[in-house]
Order: C-alpha cells, then sequence, then structure tokens
C-alpha cells in the first residue's frame, strides 16, 4: 500500500541521518573504536554524560547546524530525567502506533489521498522515534536551529508535525478525512450504527423530544405489541366463558 511505501520511507531517512550522525559523532569526534553496527556497545559509550555533552559537528553555523543530542524525554522536554515517565512514553507510542496501524488496514480503502500521507507521516516518525526508545533508552535528535531558540530535533519529529499541520488543515477544510474514515472502521469494528444512521437516530430523538438513553417505539412494533395484548385479553375472555359454562352444567 502507498501508505506504509511512505512510512517506510520517512522511516528509512530518518534512522539513516541518525546512524550517520551517531558515526561521525563517535567515529570522527571521540575515537569510538568499537563495531558501528553494536547497539550495545554504543549506547553505553554514549551514556556517559560527558560524552553525551559533545557535539559531532560544532555548532558554528547562522541557520541549522547538525548536532547529537540524547533526549529521554517527551515533547518540550516534559518527563526529562525521569525513568517512569520514559517507560510510561514508550508504552503509549506503542499502543498508538498500534491502534494507528490496525485501524490504517481495516479503512485504508475509503481513505483519500491527503488522509493517506498524514497517516504514513505519521506511522514512519512514529516508529523510528519508537525504535529509538527501545533500542537506546532515548531519541536520538541532531538538528539545532540557530536563527530561533527551538528544541533539538529529528526527521522523525519533523514528520509528525508535518502530519498534524495537514490533520488540523484536514480537519477544517476537508471532509471525510482520517478521523471520520477512522470513525467509521471503528463503528463496523464494534457493530455500531453507522455515521448517518447515527445522525438519523439523534434527529428522530429530537424531534420526539427523547434523551439520548431513550428510543422510540417503531411502529411496527407498537402495533405488534397491541396485537399480542388484544389476543392476550380475547384468551382470558374465553377463559372466563370456559369456567361459566361449566359452573352452569354444574
Amino acid at each position: 500500500m502507498l501508505i506504509f511505501w511512505i512510512a517506510f520511507l520517512v522511516l528509512a531517512v530518518d534512522q539513516f541521518s541518525k546512524y550517520w550522525i551517531m558515526y561521525a559523532h563517535v567515529a570522527g569526534t571521540l575515537g569510538y573504536t568499537g563495531s558501528f553496527y553494536d547497539l550495545s556497545a554504543l549506547r553505553t559509550f554514549l551514556g556517559q554524560s560527558a560524552v553525551a555533552e559533545l557535539n559531532a559537528i560544532p555548532q558554528n553555523g547562522t541557520f541549522i547546524v547538525l548536532s547529537f543530542t540524547p533526549n529521554d524525554a517527551a515533547l518540550w522536554g516534559l518527563g526529562s530525567g525521569n525513568p517512569w515517565a520514559g517507560r510510561a512514553l514508550l508504552a503509549l507510542s506503542a499502543v498508538f502506533v498500534f491502534l494507528l496501524i490496525f485501524f490504517t488496514v481495516r479503512s485504508h480503502k475509503t481513505l483519500p489521498k491527503l488522509s493517506k500521507v498524514i497517516i504514513a507521516l505519521l506511522i514512519g516518525g512514529s516508529i523510528g522515534n519508537l525504535y529509538d526508545r527501545i533500542a537506546f533508552g532515548y531519541v536520538r535528535d541532531l538538528i539545532c536551529t540557530k536563527f530561533i531558540d527551538f528544541p533539538v530535533f529529528n526527521i522523525a519529529d519533523s514528520a509528525i508535525c508535518i502530519a498534524i499541520a495537514l490533520l488540523i488543515f484536514e480537519a477544517f477544510f476537508k471532509k471525510n478525512g482520517v478521523f471520520e474514515c477512522f470513525e467509521d472502521a471503528y463503528r463496523v469494528l464494534f457493530r455500531l450504527p453507522s455515521r448517518e444512521e447515527a445522525e438519523r437516530l439523534r434527529k428522530e430523538r429530537k424531534k420526539n423530544k427523547l434523551s439520548r438513553f431513550e428510543e422510540r417505539i417503531p411502529e411496527d412494533e407498537e402495533e405488534e405489541s397491541e396485537a399480542v395484548e388484544t389476543e392476550e385479553q380475547d384468551g382470558d375472555g374465553d377463559d372466563a366463558a370456559d369456567s361459566g359454562d361449566g359452573s352452569g352444567e354444574d
């Protein structure tokens, strides 16, 4: 599917840029002699506070420079240095990626092109940072802006921010976007009424001045219940008549 191809491209660019910065950092600046593919050795080497504060490329530019910054916090540095916050963020990220992929698989046929791009950027960026947290215990940030005071970020962060901006645009100017398609998949999955049916029921309840917990009985069911009551009354009358005839004969 197009969604997963775009997501894979975002993930590949993100991981390549991170590994390139790490390689330049440890090999060019710190003289790391271990294997570049040994994640455990790299994590131990870069986990030293004195090492983590150094930069692979000197920040002497005026616009954007490259750096290496391990980030164990959430957005804007929330929860930095708190291991429980890191674990909670890891769990939430994993659940988010799973649900995003699950509903994408169920509703990809009905998604418009813009929604597919949004979801692909979200999946690629989320998996990129999720892999960092699992493999290294932190996210590898590498892009530092010099023209504005802004936190160091990476390609995955950029993809997620672009996706959120497009999602806001879609919510205001497009119909049947990500939210609507995911809602349809959710309703089908849990066998709930469709959006059109739910809207019709809402208008009907409003017309009949019913609360959301009340439901108007359809006319055919009313007629059926009245017929059952009539039959029961007729049956009671016949029983009474039979008992009356029997008493007269005695």
